[in-house]
């Protein structure tokens, strides 16, 4: 028996909606550790004209002062906040099986109205296993690439998401971020150091330290480290493991740190994650500060991801394609709502 358009449309859609809605957590895994903690904590946002809009203290604008006897005392008015505005941006995706694939996997699709026609149950399974494939690669690739726009500036396109790279960046000083002049906004300018000469002993470990206390100085510790694979072994070597020898037991000597994905290492307790799309990064965009050689401090309370949601749509076909189409749609923008409580590091 055959099966009619509206329900394959339907069934479809069905497919896609389970496997997309609740799966972007726990599905994703350690492959990709950014986008996991950004899903971990982000956030619905309502419709908004054009951006996400966050308020944030500039200054504290204190007029403080000594004071004795009839000493005037002086006023003064204050602005002490500022808005940083964030473009919302709209990710899509979408993919179609046309009818005849559908039929040389032995499923018959007519054009009649649902409950029309009945699959048989060889025939159920061959639909079940058809949609299974297309929505694990759907979902797979759609996260994949949400992924890798994240990481990036947003200036590969004029649609694109500012992501971590502009958000905290190598050049801190300059460009306009959330609508604010970094040139002359002092307050809204991450920490930075590059160029640190890890064959130096102790380089390595002085320019960490000296960025995890701006961190803590402006807004707390950071709760997530994210590292290249140049900076993870360059760290790696600095560290010197002291064995003590227990007297008749067997040892055993394992050069490896960590497990899997875990490198094993930490700084002032927090986990240092290797992203393993830093090098995808870098055969992408040749950026001038390789992502391999970076290092990461954030803090997520001053950074989170706000969505509104996906939306699973089943398009109407064209009148002159035999297919079915489905897509998803997600508006998004990456927050940042304090900078100076993040650093980026990097080695020569």
């Amino acid at each position: 028996m055959p099966i009619s358009a509206p329900d394959l449309a339907y069934l479809g859609k069905v497919s896609l909606d389970e496997y997309m809605r609740n799966t972007p957590v726990d599905q994703i895994g350690v492959e990709h550790p950014l986008l996991k903690k950004l899903m971990a904590k982000r956030k619905l946002f309502l419709g908004a004209k054009q951006n996400v809009v966050v308020n944030v203290r500039k200054s504290y604008d204190s007029n403080f002062a000594w004071a004795y006897g009839e000493t005037a005392v002086s006023f003064n008015k204050r602005q002490t906040t500022d808005q940083a505005a964030f473009p919302w941006r709209r990710a899509v995706d979408g993919f179609y099986i046309s009818h005849d694939t559908l039929f040389g996997n032995g499923i018959k699709v007519r054009e009649g109205e649902r409950g029309q026609y009945k699959l048989e149950q060889s025939e159920k399974i061959q639909l079940v296993n058809l949609l299974d494939e297309q929505m694990e690669s759907f979902k797979l690739g759609f996260f994949e690439k949400l992924d890798l726009e994240l990481h990036r500036d947003g200036s590969a396109s004029s649609d694109a998401v500012t992501g971590l790279d502009g958000l905290i960046a190598t050049a801190p000083a300059t460009g306009t971020v959330g609508g604010i002049d970094r040139s002359t906004a002092l307050y809204w300018r991450n920490n930075t150091a590059t160029a640190i000469a890890s064959g130096t002993a102790g380089a390595l470990a002085d320019a960490m330290e000296a960025q995890w206390r701006k961190c803590i100085r402006n807004g707390g510790t950071p709760d997530f480290i994210l590292a290249g694979s140049a900076f993870i072994d360059a760290y790696r070597k600095t560290v010197t493991i002291t064995q003590n020898a227990e007297s008749g037991s067997a040892k055993r000597v394992d050069v490896g740190v960590g497990t899997g994905a875990d490198t094993g290492l930490f700084f002032k307790g927090v986990p240092i994650v290797w992203d393993p799309n830093f090098e995808t990064l870098d055969a992408l965009d040749t950026p001038l500060i390789p992502w391999e050689k970076r290092c990461y401090f954030l803090n997520t309370r001053f950074m989170e991801l706000r969505d509104d949601d996906m939306d699973i749509v089943t398009p109407v076909r064209p009148h002159d394609v035999l297919a079915m189409y489905h897509m998803i749609n997600l508006r998004l923008a990456l927050v940042l709502k304090r900078s100076n409580a993040h650093s980026v590091l990097a080695i020569a």
